[in-house]
C-alpha cells in the first residue's frame, strides 16, 4: 500500500496560496521523495496561480517542468530517491475529492506515453476555520484509481 506524507512547512505554504486565491482554483505539480517502499514525501510543489477558475483548473506544462527541471538540479538528479509524484490542486468550493474529470485526466496521464508508472493527485482546500482539508489518489497504469493514505505531519522525515 502506497502513503504520502505531506510535511506541515507543505502545508503552510499551499494554505498560504490558496487564501490568496479564494475561489479559484489553483495547482500543479508535486515533486516527492521515496522514504522506504511504498512511503512517499512531498518536498516541494509548483503553484501556478493564474489559469484557474471557479470550477476548473489546468496547469501550464512548461512552467511546471521548468520547476522539475530545477527539483532535479538541487536534488542532484537522485532520481531513484527524488522524482514527479504527482499533480494537485484545489476544489474551493468543491468537496476535497476528484471529480470524474480529475480521475480521467490522472488514468490519462499515466496510461499515456510519457511511462509514468504511477502519479498521486492530490486534492485540497480551506474547510471551515481555514482547516486544511486534502485527499490523495493512487493511478497506476492498468489499475483503477484508489483512494491512498495521506498523512499530514508536523514535520520532514530525516
Amino acid at each position: 500500500m502506497i502513503q504520502v506524507s505531506l510535511p506541515l512547512p507543505i502545508q503552510d505554504r499551499m494554505q498560504q496560496a490558496l487564501r490568496r486565491a479564494r475561489r479559484r482554483e489553483i495547482g500543479g505539480i508535486l515533486m516527492g521523495r521515496q522514504i522506504a517502499g511504498g512511503q512517499f514525501e512531498v518536498v516541494d510543489f509548483s503553484l501556478d496561480e493564474l489559469s484557474g477558475e471557479r470550477a476548473h483548473f489546468v496547469r501550464d506544462g512548461e512552467h511546471h517542468r521548468e520547476a522539475l527541471e530545477r527539483f532535479f538540479e538541487r536534488t542532484g538528479h537522485e532520481y531513484q530517491t527524488f522524482n514527479y509524484l504527482g499533480e494537485w490542486h484545489s476544489h474551493p468550493g468543491f468537496p476535497a475529492a476528484p471529480s470524474l474529470t480529475d480521475l480521467r485526466s490522472m488514468q490519462e496521464l499515466v496510461e499515456g506515453e510519457r511511462e509514468i508508472d504511477f502519479a498521486v493527485l492530490l486534492i485540497v482546500k480551506l474547510g471551515i476555520a481555514r482547516r486544511f482539508i486534502a485527499s490523495a489518489t493512487l493511478h497506476r497504469r492498468g489499475h483503477t484509481p484508489a483512494p491512498i493514505r495521506l498523512i499530514l505531519t508536523e514535520e520532514s522525515h530525516p
